[in-house]
């Protein structure tokens, strides 16, 4: 471990970061709150975005200005997704006018802080997940860092260890094992049993039983449902001709790249059914190997989410890029191809108008995978989704917990019940549901539960660009654009997007704007972000990222150091004989002196 001299005590205000040179051996993130520093890895360990160019918040929260991800600069932990790592934390110590940090070339080269459990005792109570996807992996995670020590099974219909998901519509011929979040050694370090290909068919939250398919029956202390979305396909005739495609799983992208080989002759034609965000990812990746349409039930794609203004700017792009649209449109059935019957040949629409398909992709969104659960005692939604409470537990199943695409939740920012499919809310969901099993566990259920606020983040790429939003708006009245939605102009697309609801901004959007939309997701979080009537000529990122609340540091036994526990006993053990000692030597001094 060696000491290295990084930067003058005036280089930094309050508030500020900066990347610093670690001698020869890279680099890191130096932080100034309240006057003291704090040093970290300096990339986001989710796609290597710089840190420096995201936001600090007074209470110490570093965003990412890619995908949203947070970290506490104080420790380098990770508080909200998409990351499943936290970051390096170095030694700062200041002496005169110097700032220096002490670290290893180890430390600088992994620029992250991956979760390990150096000791565990097995305890019979056993913690369920059922779903491999983002929030099963964070929940089991969490569960083992912070103190769990019953069994965690892990249990996924995907044959293939948990991958990062969003992936799957930006490319074709994925080999898992390349997307993967972690390694099957890395489950093992954690105690965490992972079993893959395995279909869960029912649940007893009374006798508190999971039914495999297998026919095996799994008891459960605590289960957390973390199942997600399965693609909607539309019942119109002809759903189960050939070369029609949902994009779910790493299977899924796989057979769409089958179906276009690249070293085609002659460019194929490629329907897309859905105009938002898997249907628009799939097209701007496609265009260059086929030709392209999409069909959409909007005026413009990305109309609902992100309205009239921005869905067009959008779809201009799309358009420039040799993407084509039938909008404001239904499908009414497929029809077979002339030289394959087997294989979908035309999409016809209500209209009558028949679209060449050698490949027709579904794009119409998804829908809770919560059939399972019919006579689970648990009562579903609708629409399949699950309400629960901001704690993520589902009211009248005990010690159960829904998180991610089947969850509705409580939305702290406008009071709403919301499901909310994107892929980070699912993580923190997850997170939190494995906090609330811990605090339990630790007989603290009461004063220790948590409750789910983050402000949710999602990112979409069209084209090279990448378009970030934060908020989550079931409605809004008005959108104020700062910048240029016209991709043809100097300028080019470069804008910021505002969603107000009632003069109260419920959302942002942005390109080519960073870190627009993590800087004004922290001023949501915070309660600080502008009204309607402010924002007009305002630059969002000069507001300041002021908490009330300073950071405390938790006092906890750690879960990779159980024998914590013992120490704080021994601890106070010899605090009360160094009470007790003088005690007994003035009885016994008092008692020879009577003698």
């Amino acid at each position: 471990m060696s000491e290295f001299e990084v930067a003058h005590v005036n280089d930094l205000k309050d508030g500020e970061m900066k990347e610093v040179a670690v001698g020869g051996l890279g680099k890191a993130l130096l932080s100034k709150i309240d006057g003291e520093f704090f040093a970290t890895s300096h990339l986001c360990p989710h796609y290597k975005a710089p840190l420096s160019k995201g936001t600090l918040s007074s209470d110490g929260r570093i965003m990412c200005p890619w995908h949203g991800a947070c970290f506490r600069a104080q420790t380098g932990d990770i508080e909200d997704a998409p990351s499943v790592d936290g970051l390096a934390s170095f030694k700062v110590t200041v002496r005169g006018d110097k700032v220096f940090i002490k670290a290893n070339p180890d430390e600088i080269k992994a620029g992250r802080k991956v979760p390990i459990v150096r000791k565990f005792k097995c305890t019979p109570k056993r913690a369920v997940i059922v779903g491999g996807g983002a929030g099963g992996l964070v929940a089991a995670e969490t569960l083992r860092k912070e103190g769990f020590d019953g069994e965690i099974l892990l249990l996924s219909r995907e044959p293939y260890l948990p991958v990062d998901r969003p992936k799957l519509s930006k490319a074709l011929n994925i080999d898992a094992t390349k997307i993967a979040l972690r390694d099957a050694e890395h489950f093992k370090n954690m105690n965490i049993n992972v079993r893959l290909a395995t279909i869960v068919k029912a649940v007893d939250t009374k006798a508190k039983t999971v039914t495999l398919e297998s026919g095996e029956s799994v008891t459960y202390n605590h289960l957390v449902l973390a199942t997600g979305g399965d693609p909607r396909v539309l019942p119109i005739n002809g759903k189960d001709l050939g070369n029609i495609f949902v994009i779910r799983d790493v299977k899924d992208a796989n057979a769409i790249g089958e179906a276009l080989p690249s070293n085609a002759t002659t460019k194929r034609n490629v329907v897309i059914v859905g105009s938002s965000f898997i249907g628009m990812e799939a097209a701007s990746i496609l265009v260059k190997q086929a030709n392209v349409t999409v069909i959409g039930m909007e005026k413009v794609p990305f109309e609902r989410v992100l309205g009239n203004k921005v869905g067009d700017a959008l779809m201009k792009l799309n358009i420039a890029n040799g993407v084509k649209f039938e909008l404001e449109a239904l499908v009414d059935h497929y029809l077979p191809s002339a030289s394959n019957p087997k294989q979908v040949g035309f999409v016809v629409l209500k209209s009558g108008k028949k679209i060449p398909a050698d490949v027709v992709i579904l794009g119409a969104g998804v829908f809770p995978q919560t059939t399972y659960l019919k006579d689970s005692g648990i009562t579903l939604d609708r629409d399949g989704g699950i309400t629960v409470t901001a704690g993520m537990q589902v009211p009248g199943a005990e010690d159960v917990y829904a998180v991610g695409d089947i969850a509705r939740y409580p939305y702290h920012l406008t009071g709403e019940s919301v499901r909310v499919e994107h892929w980070n809310v699912a993580q923190n969901q997850g997170r939190v549901a494995a906090l609330n099993i811990v605090a339990k566990e630790h007989g603290k259920a009461e004063t220790a539960s948590v409750e789910f606020k983050q402000v949710p983040y999602f990112w979409t790429v069209q084209f090279g660009k990448s378009v970030r939003y934060a908020g989550h708006a079931t409605s809004f009245d008005s959108v104020v654009i700062q910048g240029s939605l016209d991709h043809a102009s100097e300028a080019g697309l470069s804008f910021a997007a505002f969603y107000f609801r009632k003069g109260v901004m419920v959302a942002v959007c942005s390109v080519a704007k960073d870190p627009v939309v993590s800087h004004v997701s922290e001023l949501m979080r915070l309660g600080k972000a502008p009204t309607e009537a402010q924002i007009h000529g305002l630059d969002v990122l000069k507001l300041p990222l002021k908490s009330n609340e300073k950071f405390v540091p938790p006092k906890k036994a750690s879960a990779s150091s159980p024998d914590n526990t013992i120490f704080l006993i021994a601890a106070g053990l010899a605090g009360l004989i160094a009470v007790l000692a003088p005690i007994a030597y003035y009885i016994r001094d008092k008692a020879a002196a009577s003698r």
